[in-house]
């Protein structure tokens, strides 16, 4: 048998490896974040936590989340902290564990770096409301098999959209409204078929709006609000079952309503105003049961409302001001019990305020 001196000499070597190998690791966490705070300025120190002596562990450290089991950082929540300067990738790309980056409404400028693709297990990415400008680099969607959320909202970002944007299958929500991209909405897009919130509104977009949209058969909200797209909505819209808000309005779109919409029954918001649309309101509006907000204003709509629209029985808010509808208001309106709000302005519309009007406790009408 060995002496027992010798086991104990050798059992504390080998606490003392161990102990060592589990906090290289974090030290290498310690060395990312305080790299990332030096191209910071933090005028309300909200980092002052942030302190390189304390180098044994940053999982107590301002806006920083860890893994209770490895201790490794997987959190990077600094929102609204009056930061500024540049997301430096050299100290990020250290926390080879971060599932989560968001600095969202502080002041960050610069571009965004393609190095940030090298953090292969980020889930979520929110840098919206900062002043980020430059293109949204291709690099950043090569490998993006973990992300599921990504916002870039509010910025100063240009050019197109990243062609290697419609590789990255599991994003579920994409935010890239108000910011400056232009060139055409890619088919692409279509091939995110885990997409369930898609926002491209106010930025710079052109030309139609591509075929293929029925392939996103998750997708809950769309808005696209406030863009230069023309053309006709595509008809594979009414693919799309789970739709539950459609914002279009603000474009140069123009054409009817595709039939197909009125397989849209989960939809309780659509606004389709200040565009070209052409035509009669189709019966089949409704169809379109779950509608609580329904905004077709400013287009070229014509003809009589139709009597159908009494059968939107959860509609509170109504607006067709600024079309060319004429002859009077159905009498079936009056099963619209919760209307609050309606707004049928600048037509061309006659006979008296019919006395649903009265009954339902509208609080505005126009």
């Amino acid at each position: 048998m060995r002496d027992p001196l010798h086991l104990v000499i050798l059992l504390s070597l080998l606490v003392r490896s161990v102990s060592v190998a589990a906090s290289a690791p974090l030290n290498d966490d310690v060395l990312g974040l305080i790299v990332f705070k030096a191209d910071l300025l933090d005028p309300a120190s909200e980092l002052a936590s942030w302190d390189d002596e304390d180098a044994d562990s940053p999982c107590g450290w301002a806006g920083v989340t860890c893994d209770p089991r490895s201790g490794r950082v997987t959190d990077l929540a600094l929102d609204s902290r009056s930061l500024s300067g540049r997301v430096g990738p050299r100290g990020l790309l250290q926390l080879r564990y971060l599932r989560l980056l968001s600095l969202s409404n502080n002041n960050f400028t610069g571009t965004l770096s393609a190095d940030l693709a090298g953090l292969d297990g980020l889930r979520v990415v929110d840098l919206s409301s900062n002043a980020l400008s430059g293109p949204i680099p291709d690099e950043l969607f090569h490998k993006c098999g973990s992300l599921r959320s990504v916002s870039l909202a509010n910025n100063a970002f240009e050019g197109e959209l990243p062609p290697s944007l419609g590789s990255c299958a599991g994003l579920s929500y994409l935010n890239l409204s108000s910011n400056g991209i232009s060139g055409p909405l890619p088919a692409g897009v279509w091939s995110l078929n885990g997409l369930r919130s898609l926002d491209l509104s106010d930025n710079s977009l052109v030309g139609e709006i591509p075929s293929g949209i029925e392939s996103l058969y998750n997708l809950r909200t769309i808005s696209l609000r406030r863009n230069s797209l023309s053309g006709k909505v595509p008809e594979g819209i009414g693919g799309c079952l789970l739709l539950k808000s459609i914002d279009l309005s603000e474009n140069s779109l123009s054409g009817g309503l595709p039939d197909s919409m009125r397989n849209l029954t989960m939809c309780g918001s659509l606004s389709l105003s200040s565009n070209s649309f052409v035509g009669e309101l189709p019966d089949w509006i409704g169809e379109m049961s779950s509608l609580q907000t329904l905004d077709l204003s400013r287009n070229r709509f014509i003809g009589h409302i139709p009597g159908s629209i009494g059968n939107l029985r959860m509609l509170k808010e109504l607006n067709l001001s600024r079309n060319g509808f004429t002859g009077a208001l159905p009498e079936s309106m009056e099963g619209c019990k919760g209307l609050t709000n309606v707004d049928l302005s600048r037509n061309s519309l006659t006979g008296d305020v019919p006395s649903w009007v009265f009954e339902l406790g509208v609080q505005r009408i126009c």
